[in-house]
């Protein structure tokens, strides 16, 4: 028995005991460490089991809260993160086939591809083609390539010359050229004298800056050309285009000079009219209706003292207010056929570039008549109408009179 016993004691495994102080191996504090945590948690577990009813929905609303804490921080990392690639990109002509999957990619497109590509890892038994119309397919977004010059404006080195184009207008020409009308105005007799009555195919003079373009006469000097348009000597000897030389700067008969920030009088153009008796009750109200209905294709400016409203050939043209034809006929000044009616009320008004007169001169009108239709007639560059309103022989805006 007792030898029976002392070997069955003898058969059981032993198990190392020691000690952290008796031990000093790392491996010793570590399995007590680890023993103790194990031991502590087991406790806390069993402790907060009894009370897990309570508990468990704060940790329920704290987790999802803490959930989109979290995502929210991830986004804003995220958006912020500046993702740079070094792979290098070269191009290559990749798709041979004619469809791939029903879909029609062409016989051949050049597409760019990295120059260490990898698709050969990623689709290892697929063919070639494949492999390359998928790339094709799923390939980076790459920013279109935009061939536009942009050619930045350049000054006028010297006076040029424009040939009037259908359409053009005193207005338009100088802001083409950013000058001012007056500008394009002075640089040309004919236009000086008949500003809103360009012809197609005539030549304007377009001036580097805005001024007065005067030929010197017999006798002129600086001190009288910087006189007459309210400049002084100094600007138009310092004007670089008029190539002037000190100290004398001569001036040589013929010549042109440019006169910066000059500018000249204006003056009206006359046309003769009725002088005959007025007929009975024909006055006007002093109301204005609009002559025509159309578009306003060049307003009132300083060299351009009336309205052209454009419309199409024919269009019927109205008398604006009541009164007399005191003018209707053919003019030398520009105005092609042209119809004035007098309001005997100090006002006259004048419409011009007709292609047909419906009324003769002494003949009373009535507000909203037909007096003539639209045309081109003139110094004209298509079909609108010319109408001016004048106050005792004054130009006037007629905008500031029509409804």
């Amino acid at each position: 028995m007792n030898g029976n016993r002392r070997a069955t004691a003898m058969s059981r495994p032993s198990f190392p005991s020691f000690s952290p102080l008796s031990s000093p191996s790392p491996w010793a504090w570590f399995y007590l460490l680890i023993s103790r945590a194990f031991t502590w948690l087991a406790l806390l577990f069993y402790r907060l089991s009894d009370e897990r009813r309570s508990w468990m929905p704060i940790v329920v609303r704290s987790s999802a809260h803490l959930s989109v804490l979290m995502i929210a921080i991830i986004a804003v990392g995220l958006s912020r993160m500046d993702i740079q690639t070094d792979i290098a990109w070269s191009t290559h002509t990749v798709i041979k086939a004619t469809s791939y999957n029903g879909m029609d990619v062409g016989k051949s497109t050049t597409v760019a591809q990295p120059e260490h590509s990898t698709d050969h890892l990623l689709l290892p038994n697929r063919p070639t083609h494949h492999v390359q119309i998928a790339y094709a397919l799923h390939r980076p977004i790459e920013r279109q390539p935009q061939p536009h010059t942009v050619i930045p404006e350049r000054p006028r080195l010297g006076v040029i010359t424009y040939t009037v184009q259908p359409g053009d207008t005193v207005q338009a020409i100088a802001a083409r050229f950013d000058l001012q009308p007056t500008t394009i105005m002075w640089a040309d007799p004919a236009i000086e004298d008949a500003p809103d009555l360009l012809r197609i195919g005539q030549v304007v003079t377009i001036l580097p800056v805005d001024g007065v373009y005067h030929q010197v006469s017999a006798g002129d000097t600086l001190e009288s050309i910087a006189e007459k348009y309210k400049v002084t000597p100094e600007d138009i000897a310092a004007c670089e285009y008029n190539h002037l030389s000190p100290p004398d700067y001569a001036l040589t008969e013929g010549m042109y000079l440019i006169v910066p920030g000059g500018e000249k009088p204006y003056v009206p153009k006359i046309v003769t009219t009725y002088t005959g008796s007025v007929p009975e009750g024909a006055r006007g109200t002093g109301r204005f209706i609009w002559p025509v209905l159309g578009t306003i294709t060049q307003g009132y400016w300083y060299g351009h003292r009336a309205i052209d409203i454009g419309a199409p050939t024919g269009s019927a043209v109205l008398a604006a207010d009541g009164g007399f034809v005191s003018f209707a006929g053919w003019t030398d000044v520009g105005y092609g056929n042209l119809v004035i009616v007098d309001h005997a009320n100090g006002f006259a008004t004048y419409y011009a570039h007709l292609s047909s007169i419906y009324v003769t001169t002494g003949q009373a009108v009535e507000r909203s008549q037909v007096i003539g239709a639209v045309g081109s007639t003139g110094w004209s560059t298509g079909p609108h109408l010319h109408f001016e309103v004048r106050y005792y022989g004054a130009q006037q805006n007629p905008r500031a009179y029509l409804p």
